[in-house]
């Protein structure tokens, strides 16, 4: 049996999906992604796999925030030090963990995500800031929040999005829709759109929950309604129903200021998310930083 076979049998005790075998199937296909387990299966993680400038990468697959990894030891470490090209987040970490990554030449940064624990719903609500209590009353007076499973609008608005940042959209339409297909089976997903009287849809989320955690996974406000509270009132229903089935909120980060400002105003707590690189040369890390302008 390989590790990719026994690693699937082990689902039922993954705590977070992002490290199921049905959610990896969804976002990478079900033969590109692999893992890796230690000889006495007390660790293990899987992670999206490819040819990466002709050399073997470990890197995130689309709409996955982290890698869940599952006490990972020197072995496993080890083993993962044997690709060519290593993009990984870890958002639970140890310092021993670290000290191993550094052991083998990995380069360790750190980024952060923001989290809300919804134990108190009503401590919650009132740590919001005052500005963004004001944002969600005007929306709720405006428009209407409704459920879909439809993807186009979503993904129209996350293009918006990105086209504001002169950047291209990082996942196509087809694979949202493989993930919401495999959402929709395990009945773990909302896509919540914002209207107007006029029925104009201003904005869009897509969450996604396991047992400990909801995830803000993608979303956005359209260009013509930024000002509108649209996001602010997406959001706070979100995070109502994430309260109903979770511990904890978690709005996955975003290293863009205003965003990052934007969602402080939740009152949510910074949580750092380990970054995870490993170059084979000099030469393929500029290469790859290069591409990524």
């Amino acid at each position: 049996m390989t590790d990719k076979e026994h690693y699937i049998l082990l689902d039922e005790k993954q705590n977070s999906f992002f490290a199921t075998s049905w959610w990896l199937n969804a976002c990478c296909g079900n033969d590109n992604w692999t893992s890796i387990l230690s000889s006495e299966n007390k660790s293990a993680f899987a992670f999206h796999t490819k040819q990466k400038l002709f050399q073997s990468a470990a890197i995130p697959s689309v709409l996955t925030p982290y890698q869940p990894n599952i006490n990972a030891n020197e072995e496993t470490i080890k083993a993962l030090s044997k690709f060519n090209f290593v993009e990984l987040y870890w958002k639970d970490f140890t310092d021993v963990q670290v000290q191993l990554l550094k052991k083998y030449k990995f380069e360790i940064s750190y980024k952060h995500t923001r989290v809300l624990d919804l134990n108190d719903f009503q401590a919650v609500f009132q740590n919001f800031k005052p500005s963004l209590k004001r944002q969600i009353k005007k929306a709720e007076e405006n428009l209407q929040i409704i459920e879909t499973t439809e993807i186009d609008s979503l993904y129209s608005i996350v293009g918006q999005v990105f086209e504001r940042q002169n950047k291209k959209i990082p996942f196509s339409e087809s694979q949202l829709s493989s993930i919401v297909s495999a959402c929709i089976a395990k009945h773990c997903f909302k896509i919540y759109l914002a209207k107007n009287k006029e029925q104009a849809i201003c904005a869009a989320l897509l969450i996604v929950w396991d047992n400990n955690c909801c995830y803000y996974l993608t979303g956005g406000i359209a260009t013509e309604f930024k000002n509108t509270g649209a996001m602010s009132s997406l959001l706070f229903k979100a995070i109502q129903f994430a309260a109903t089935k979770c511990k904890e909120f978690d709005f996955c980060g975003s290293t863009i200021a205003s965003i990052d400002t934007f969602f402080s105003t939740f009152g949510a707590i910074k949580k750092d998310v380990l970054v995870i690189n490993k170059y084979s040369n000099p030469l393929q890390k500029w290469a790859i930083k290069h591409l990524k302008k």
